[in-house]
């Protein structure tokens, strides 16, 4: 028995041809944008009601209760239009990430080098922009960027947020008294995955007892990992950074977009050229 269904199964996979593969993929991806919208939207109670309805005519049906069907079956075609109306803004906000979406690159197998180094310069502006109002403002921050030891563990003690890395929102989360501002911002891939996460201390007893909780930490998280970590005095306002369990103090503005520059745009190119040798 067991032999046979094993036999017949691996009859349909052989049959399976590579247009078959993308028919599913596409479907699945469908079924799972529109599941991930009655999620995220008020679509969930209107589902709910959709289905009633549907047993509600499949009872009517089965009872012969005419006018109860004929009156259930009108109302299902007009929850249509009312999905149409009442989610127009969802919709028109789905049309419109469909409209931004660039064709170009999505289906461009060789993403330029040039544009992927333009958007981490951009990215690496927005975090000096933000360190320069940090530390004009006297504002405490600490920053860490993933390189390629992985830190799910660090992303983990904070609050997931997985949203555009800005000057603004880097801003808002640091500012005095905000639920996550004592904590650090953990960045991948220029990306802020979440905020409010915790870093292990430096146990190192030659580090300056001048310095913070937010500097030790820093050097703590370089001591154990390949981590980029960035910090702004809340005494001082110095900007400082750590790497490979050394921290540099007092740095300016340029300094910094140098180091992130030296880190995520000429070492990263500098990779690719050795892989490619």
């Amino acid at each position: 028995m067991i032999a046979d269904f094993f036999d017949h199964f691996m009859n349909v996979i052989r049959t399976i041809q590579w247009k078959d593969l993308i028919d599913i993929a596409v479907v699945a991806y469908l079924i799972y944008s529109v599941l991930n919208f009655i999620k995220q939207t008020r679509a969930g109670h209107l589902m709910r009601g959709l289905v009633i309805l549907f047993v509600l005519i499949i009872m009517a049906q089965w009872l012969n209760l005419s006018a109860v069907g004929y009156l259930m079956t009108n109302v299902l075609q007009l929850s249509f239009i009312t999905i149409i109306i009442v989610f127009q803004p969802e919709l028109r906000s789905i049309l419109e990430k469909l409209g931004r979406v660039n064709l170009t690159r999505a289906f461009s197998f060789s993403k330029t080098a040039n544009s992927e180094r333009e958007w981490i310069s951009e990215k690496i502006s927005n975090v000096c922009d933000c360190c320069a109002d940090l530390s004009n403002r006297r504002i405490g921050g600490l920053m860490v960027f993933e390189k390629t030891t992985k830190l799910g563990d660090v992303e983990a003690t904070g609050t997931y947020l997985n949203c555009d890395l800005t000057a603004q929102v880097l801003v808002t989360i640091f500012f005095p008294k905000t639920p996550l501002h004592d904590g650090a911002v953990f960045i991948r891939d220029f990306k802020i995955i979440s905020a409010g996460c915790l870093l292990p201390l430096s146990q190192r007893l030659e580090i300056s007892k001048a310095l913070g909780t937010r500097h030790r930490a820093a050097v703590g998280l370089s001591e154990i990992s390949d981590a980029l970590t960035v910090v702004v005095s809340e005494e001082t306002g110095k900007i400082s950074y750590a790497e490979n369990g050394e921290i540099h103090i007092g740095i300016t503005v340029d300094e910094l977009r140098a180091v992130l520059e030296e880190n995520f745009i000429v070492d990263k190119r500098r990779k690719k050229a050795e892989v490619e040798a």
